[in-house]
């Protein structure tokens, strides 16, 4: 398609189209308005004005005939007014008026109105034209008489007043043609390069991004929402190139293990104890892949379906029974875990999608902090009303550098790589916090400056206690 004719097909090129349209039906209905105004109220004037005029030289002409009727339009002609009078013989040789020949009028036994031209001697001598309107027909005997109104100036200035209106509908239409092409112009460059940058992205280019001038208009507006999209678009493509590694070092070693001890126990020599021990070692092998699967299915459910049912949960019982069920646990461990959870916490939310958010916060805390060390739960409501439930512990921590890193899909980092997991507890508490409309948030945990520690704080929207009882 030439660019000249997918110009013309641009919305922004329609919509001059229309604007060239309603200037061109506004200034007709203007001029309407003005014919009714103007011309129209005064031809309606002037025809009751010539009627009443006829209809009283027709009366004097009743009453005294002939002569009492020429009377009346000498009278009448010598007094300068608005009305023309012309009164003629029954074959149009005029008797007396304001014009020296009848003008050339359709003259039948009836009244009739006309509408006509006429040009005249003026007092100074010099020839006048306009235009008049009135009555003319037959008088008893066959006299002819004219009466009409002249429309004088006014005719000529509504005549103006349409033509310059006429010339205005023009140039109206066609800046607005003109307007319409370089809005159009304008706007296919900024379309154009927004194409190109799909085709770019669709290519396989994922660096690329939409031009944004500056200029805080619906272009820029929409040109962060793509590039939005399309950093959304490459940290999804990196997850999943990088998911295939990290799934297959993760599986590397618990397989090669699972394998290892199959074929040990096969090789060997048939013993009851050895044997039941080798399938102890590889049942919990393949408890630890059906777990990292499970994990998988998990946030992709979480991430893909945003119709969870949400109900009223009360954090505070929840999170008090979390602290209850650790403890032990942690206490075996050599690990002290200290819970301070304030009354009346309550959001909205998936119980079993909250529990397994805290849990995990609090199994990553304990896989984690060295025998000896510390964790504390704590859970607040915030000045912004929102809860805030922190996992915070003194051991080794992560880098401010990796924080945003690791809620990503199956990242590790090297100090992690020989402790079980598969890189999924934290993304999924990051897409638990997004589903709730919340935020999981790193920081420095209960450490010093040597271990810093890592302070983990899911932060979700709260609901007054009690309206929602």
């Amino acid at each position: 398609m030439r660019p000249s004719l997918a110009l013309l097909r641009t919305t922004t090129f329609r919509l001059a189209l229309v604007q060239a349209g309603i200037v061109l039906l506004f200034v007709v209905a203007l001029l309407i308005y003005l014919y009714v105004a103007t011309i129209g109220q005064l031809n309606a004037d002037s025809d009751v004005l010539a009627e009443q005029e006829y209809a009283a030289l027709e009366s004097a002409y009743g009453e005294g005939g002939m002569r009492r009727l020429n009377q009346e339009v000498v009278e009448r002609a010598a007094r300068q007014g608005p009305l023309l009078y012309v009164l003629a013989e029954s074959n149009g040789v005029v008797i007396t008026g304001d014009f020296p020949q009848l003008p050339t009028l359709p003259v039948g036994e009836t009244i009739q109105q006309v509408d006509f031209s006429f040009e005249r001697t003026d007092e100074s001598g010099g020839e006048q034209r306009g235009r008049a309107r009135g009555q003319v027909g037959r008088l008893l005997n066959g006299p002819i008489l004219l009466v009409a109104r002249d429309l004088g100036d006014t005719a000529l200035i509504a005549g103006r007043i349409t033509r310059a209106l006429w010339t205005v509908a023009a140039l109206g239409l066609i800046s607005s043609l003109a307007i319409g092409l370089i809005g159009a112009l304008l706007a296919s460059r900024r379309v154009e390069a927004l194409t190109n940058t799909t085709r770019d992205v669709m290519a396989g280019d994922l660096t690329r991004r939409a031009p944004v001038r500056g200029d805080d208009d619906e272009w820029d507006e929409l040109g962060h929402a793509i590039n939005a999209m399309l950093d959304r678009l490459e940290r999804l493509m990196h997850i999943s190139r990088t998911a295939g590694d990290a799934i297959a070092h993760d599986l590397r070693s618990p397989l090669t293990r699972f394998r290892h001890r199959l074929e040990s126990a096969l090789d060997a020599e048939p013993d009851t104890d050895a044997d039941r021990e080798a399938l102890r070692k590889a049942l919990e092998e393949a408890d630890r892949l059906l777990d990292m699967f499970a994990a998988v299915l998990k946030l992709a459910r979480v991430e893909s379906n945003p119709d969870w049912r949400f109900q009223r949960i009360d954090a505070t019982e929840e999170l008090r029974e979390l602290v209850d069920f650790y403890e032990p646990a942690a206490e075996e461990q050599g690990r002290t875990l200290r819970g301070e959870i304030a009354d009346g916490l309550v959001l909205n939310g998936e119980p079993g999608l909250f529990a397994q958010a805290v849990s995990n916060l609090i199994e990553n805390a304990l896989k984690y902090t060295p025998e000896g060390g510390r964790i504390e739960i704590r859970a607040v409501r915030r000045q912004d009303g929102r809860i805030e439930i922190a996992v915070s512990d003194d051991g080794p921590g992560i880098p401010p550098a990796d924080r945003e890193r690791v809620l990503e899909r199956f990242v590790r980092l090297e100090s992690a790589r020989s402790s079980p997991g598969a890189g999924l507890g934290l993304s999924l508490v990051a897409a638990v916090a997004r589903l709730h409309r919340g935020g999981l948030h790193l920081r420095d945990g209960l450490g010093d400056d040597t271990h810093r520690g890592l302070g983990a704080a899911l932060v979700l929207p709260a609901i007054d206690a009690a309206a929602a009882r």
